[in-house]
């Protein structure tokens, strides 16, 4: 399924970025790693869901990580990139919606047949649904903001486009993975592994070509 190789793909992902935390110690790689290995995670549960007999811990995994989390974690490594002194508040926050998130995703019912139809398993106006929007919602408009600043910034002083070039498609890629993630908050069903995996795939041709 489109999912086990969005995993394969966030798996492969996570560990390029993770080689060049190690060697720089830069933490902005280090919150860009938790938060595609969030994403491998994520996509590894979903498939599980899909392909044998679903439950609901596999859902609200599959919630936390992939619909409040991740995006989160790589809004918050453009932001320590960007605005370093923004780190300490930033990594605060992201780990206060974290710690919240976990909290409310595993405290909160959740309806795994209709989570099975459609992804929407929690009611509207609940707790996750409302980090949700403000996890991936947040994260994703620094993420694409920050990748077009960049880009923007290379482009304006007319040297290394490939590196303007590179940012321009990361955030191709993080649009497409929003478009998913918006499509199915609001109803839609059946566009959401393979926007996944388009998007993540589309991060990392950019993340290769910086």
């Amino acid at each position: 399924m489109l999912a086990y190789v969005t995993a394969a793909v966030s798996g492969a992902f996570a560990a390029a970025v993770l080689l060049k935390y190690v060697r720089s110690r830069r933490a902005a790689l280090g919150a860009w790693a938790v938060g595609l290995v969030l994403f491998a995670i994520a996509a590894l549960a979903g498939g599980l869901a899909r392909t044998t007999t679903a439950t609901e811990t596999e859902y609200r995994v599959f919630y936390l990580l992939g619909g409040v989390l991740n995006v989160s974690w790589l809004g918050l490594g453009t932001a320590l990139l960007l605005a370093p002194r923004v780190a300490r508040a930033g990594t605060a926050l992201v780990l206060l919606l974290s710690a919240v998130a976990a909290y409310a995703v595993f405290a909160t019912p959740v309806d795994l047949r209709v989570a099975l139809d459609s992804g929407r398993g929690f009611p509207d106006g609940s707790l996750p649904r409302i980090l949700a929007a403000i996890g991936s919602g947040g994260g994703s408009l620094v993420l694409i903001g920050g990748a077009l600043w960049s880009a923007w910034v290379f482009l304006r002083k007319r040297r290394d486009g490939r590196r303007a070039l590179a940012n321009a498609v990361i955030a191709l890629g993080v649009l497409i993975v929003a478009a998913g993630g918006t499509a199915t908050f609001t109803g839609a069903s059946g566009i959401l592994e393979l926007t996944n995996l388009v998007g993540v795939s589309v991060m990392f041709v950019g993340f290769l070509l910086a």
